[in-house]
């Protein structure tokens, strides 16, 4: 019983390692169809219409190295702010269907981070009357360097 608790134990914190590695490293699509950030190879997505709301776009604003300013965005404005980065830090790549790819950088994971703050204080369950039931949504923004 003891080792295969070692066992588990081992499997469990190598498989956590490898998630680690590939969580900063999964590409975004930018659908302009249906006006979404979405992770490469899944479900996750997030509507651009979420920056509506936001406070928090100072914060693309300083991933990007834009000016310190006030900026306040819609969603097509975002939607152009990440298929043109001012900064000029990666191309996206047009992958079909009014969709791009965009690779995994510090911006990119700050704008998915803004909204999928928005959705959560949006939607999260706190008394039980909100839609979704999730944990605080997890930054990916650090899992790159900046």
């Amino acid at each position: 019983m003891k080792y295969f608790t070692t066992g588990l134990l081992l499997l469990l914190v190598l498989s956590g390692c490898s998630t680690a590695k590939r969580f900063g490293s999964e590409n975004y699509i930018v659908d302009l169809r249906w006006q979404r950030y979405c992770i490469e190879g899944g479900s996750d997505c997030r509507s651009f219409s979420l920056i509506g709301p936001s406070y928090r776009e100072q914060w693309i604003a300083d991933a990007f190295g834009m000016p310190e300013q006030y900026y306040s965005w819609t969603g097509d404005e975002l939607v152009a702010l990440i298929l043109n980065p001012p900064d000029g830090s990666y191309q996206p790549e047009p992958i079909g269907g009014r969709r791009y790819r965009v690779p995994p950088t510090f911006a990119t994971h700050v704008v998915w981070d803004v909204l999928a703050m928005e959705y959560y204080l949006l939607y999260r369950n706190d008394n039980g009357s909100q839609a979704v039931q999730e944990p605080w949504p997890q930054p990916r923004r650090f899992s790159v360097p900046q």
